[in-house]
C-alpha cells in the first residue's frame, strides 16, 4: 500500500522552520517612519491655529512655549496649557527664538524663530521656520 501525503505534524513543523527563518532573515522595520514628518506638521499647525486665533481676537491669548530639555512644547491659552507634545526619546527638538511664540492682531509674529527636529539616530532633521515679517510658516528638509 503506498502512502501519498504528509501528516499534519510534519506540514505544521515545515511551517514553523519556514516562519522562524523568515523571521531571522528579515531586518527590523523602523516603527519610527515617517514620525519627523507627522510631529514636524503638528508644529506646523499648531503655529498657524496660535497665529489665526490672535487675528481672531484684540489681543494675544494663545502662545507655544518650547522646552527643548525636555523634549516638549506647550500651547497655552493666556497662562493654561491647552496642550502638551512630547517627542520621542532618540529626537531633540530646538528653537532659535528669544521666548514664547506667539502672533499680533495682524499675524506678525513675537519671538519667530527655526524649531528643528532631529533625529539622534539617523542623523536627519526637519525644519519649520517662522518668517519674522510676514508670519509665513515653512517645512525645511
Amino acid at each position: 500500500m503506498k502512502n501519498e501525503g504528509f501528516t499534519l505534524f510534519e506540514v505544521i513543523t515545515v511551517l514553523s522552520l519556514i516562519g522562524i527563518i523568515l523571521a531571522i532573515s528579515f531586518p527590523k522595520i523602523n516603527m519610527d517612519f515617517g514620525y519627523i514628518d507627522k510631529m514636524s506638521g503638528e508644529f506646523l499647525s499648531d503655529v498657524r491655529f496660535v497665529q489665526i486665533e490672535a487675528m481672531k481676537h484684540s489681543s494675544p491669548k494663545y502662545q507655544i512655549t518650547v522646552n527643548s530639555d525636555e523634549r516638549k512644547y506647550y500651547l497655552r491659552n493666556e497662562h493654561k496649557v491647552v496642550k502638551t507634545v512630547l517627542y520621542k526619546e532618540r529626537y531633540t527638538i530646538n528653537y532659535t527664538g528669544t521666548g514664547p511664540l506667539y502672533f499680533k492682531i495682524n499675524g506678525t509674529p513675537i519671538h519667530p524663530g527655526t524649531f528643528t527636529v532631529t533625529d539622534t539616530k539617523t542623523g536627519k532633521s526637519k525644519s519649520v521656520t517662522i518668517v519674522p515679517a510676514t508670519g509665513r510658516t515653512i517645512i525645511v528638509e
